[in-house]
This record gives structure tokens, sequence and C-alpha cells, in this order.
């Protein structure tokens, strides 16, 4: 089990647990996708993230870098996010309480909606750096004609300037 931080100057780090080298492998091209860059050489990224793997176990900590965005793996406690019973669960059959005994939470895993949320945070920044407004969508060039603000401003008092005539 790995707790996984992605950091990138741009946005709020983001953590995620991995319970093993297959869901750490699945965030780290997930992590290369969001920033529209693909990985290229499979053995080379399964070798980099059992780099990291290693690193974590021996050293507690690892870090491997996905061109902006740093990843940081670190070994959690698999205990910690077992559950001894809810209502309804087997546990209870196998002699465990019948509720939950608090010692349990969720895993935050790198799903399909932590990639999607992922890639527009990255985006976002991406416009916000570049001039642009990552909230609006709105490309440096595509601000108002006249105040050069975005969508996420009234533009009440603008003078936009006349359209071209038609030829």
């Amino acid at each position: 089990m790995y707790q996984v931080t992605i950091e990138h100057p741009a946005i709020e780090d983001r953590q995620f647990d991995c319970k093993d080298g297959g869901e750490l492998r699945t965030l780290v091209y997930g992590v290369h996708r969001a920033q529209n860059e693909p990985v290229t050489d499979d053995r080379q990224a399964i070798a980099a993230v059992g780099t990291v793997r290693t690193q974590a176990d021996i050293d507690g900590k690892g870090v491997l870098i996905a061109h902006a965005v740093t990843i940081t793996v670190e070994p959690a406690d698999p205990c910690a996010y077992t559950c001894e019973g809810h209502p309804d669960d087997d546990s209870v059959l196998l002699g465990g309480p019948e509720f939950c005994d608090g010692t349990c939470k969720p895993r935050r895993r790198f799903d399909n909606k932590a990639l999607v949320d992922l890639g527009i945070a990255l985006d976002d920044a991406d416009l916000d750096e570049s001039g642009g407004c990552g909230a609006c969508g709105l490309e440096a060039d595509q601000m108002c004609a006249d105040c050069k603000r975005c969508n996420c401003d009234r533009h009440d008092q603008c003078k936009r300037p006349a359209a071209e005539p038609a030829e």
C-alpha cells in the first residue's frame, strides 16, 4: 500500500492511495496522459515505477518526475484502510462487529474522474500561465478585444470595435 502525492507548481497537491504496483503504474500513466504526454516507452516507464516503489519501500520515500509533475510515493499502513465491518457486511457472519469500529477510512483512488480532474486542472494552469483564463477556458488571444478581460468579468462598459464591413 502506497500513499502517492501529485505535485505541480500551479495546482494544489493531490493525494491518492495505491494498493500495489499495478495501481501505481496506472496512476503514473494517467499523470502522463493528463499532461498530453503519453508514455512512449513502456519498458522505461515500468522500470521507473519499480524503482520508485523500491525507493519507497527501502528509504520511506520515492520520487518520480513525469514532465512537469512530481509524483511522491510513500509506504502507507494497509491496516488504516481495512474495515472491521458494516451493517449487512459478510464480516458480521465471520464474527466481526456489526458496525464499523471507526478505524477504517476510504481509499482515495486514482480513477477516471481523478484523471479527468487532473487533466482539467493542468490545462487550466497552462491557460493561466500563458495569459489566458483557465476558469472560462479562453486563450490569451480570445480575451475581450476592448478591455482584454475574460468571460469571468462583466463587460458593460466595453466599447467593442466595430465589425469589419463585409466585402
